[in-house]
């Protein structure tokens, strides 16, 4: 089996990896989860989903738009030589190996199996402080969105502190 085949299917195993990871929870414009899962798709060599499982295709210019940039320019997209040399060096070429992408799937699986909060477990006494023992649940329950708070708790909240 060649080197590529090997990237491509460790490349898959992260992409399905990837795929079992939690939404987040709340919205974002960029989530790292779909950053990460068409980054690797292309590395896999799978084609880019939506959210519905419909394969999204990458917008090509056409001919028509090719040749109008090429006329309205003077020279290669109005960038002179030095800028595109500047350019060309900046620009990340992602060279991915088998022994790389397995790190990045051992990571995340730990992450996804909360090896480290196991490992450092740290009790009730900080998830339940003794003067506010329902203060975290409160909190979680309020970015979920799952109990609100009337206007007379709210206010008993800020002047107890409770």
């Amino acid at each position: 089996m060649s080197s590529s085949q090997v990237v491509r299917d460790s490349a898959k195993k992260l992409v399905n990896l990837l795929e079992k990871y939690p939404k987040d929870r709340i919205h974002h414009l960029v989530s790292f989860r779909d950053v990460q899962i068409a980054r690797f798709r292309r590395v896999a060599g799978l084609p880019n989903v939506d959210d519905k499982g419909k394969s999204i295709k990458e917008k090509k210019p056409s001919l028509d738009e090719i040749k109008s940039i090429i006329n309205r320019t003077s020279g290669p997209l109005g960038l002179n030589k030095e800028m595109l040399t500047k350019i060309q060096n900046k620009m990340v070429d992602e060279k991915f190996t088998e022994e790389s992408i397995n790190e990045q799937i051992r990571a995340l699986s730990t992450i996804m199996n909360n090896k480290f909060r196991n490992y450092y477990d740290i009790g009730d006494k900080l998830y339940k402080p003794a003067g506010n023992p329902q203060y975290y649940q409160r909190l979680i329950n309020a970015v979920d969105g799952k109990k609100k708070e009337s206007l007379f708790t709210a206010m008993r909240t800020v002047l107890f502190g409770k």
